[in-house]
């Protein structure tokens, strides 16, 4: 998988700004969406791109914050968390309308 994880943002962030960062290091990227909270996807064009950007970026201070990159995990609860821990289930209780 080449979609990246980008967390620690600083607020005022913008896509250019980001694309920016990737193109200047020869790192291009397909698509960028920043998300509210200080992070965003990057979707390298490749898994070589995308390796060589952890290990560009992670921990690196982007305007004044180090950057947490890693690779982007499919379908977790919240950014930068990995699936897999029991405390992400939650019980659901579906009750019979006919009684």
């Amino acid at each position: 998988m080449s979609k990246l994880y980008i967390g620690n943002l600083p607020p005022d962030v913008s896509e250019s700004t980001l694309r920016k960062l990737f193109v200047e290091n020869n790192l291009p990227c397909r698509a960028i969406m920043i998300k509210r909270g200080g992070y965003a996807f990057v979707d390298c064009m490749d898994q070589s791109t995308a390796d060589k950007a952890i290990d560009k970026f992670n921990g690196c201070n982007f305007f004044g914050t180090p950057l947490q990159v890693e690779p982007s995990v499919v379908g977790a609860a919240t950014p930068g968390k990995k699936p897999g821990n029991t405390n992400d289930f939650v019980e659901i209780t579906i009750e019979d309308e006919d009684k």
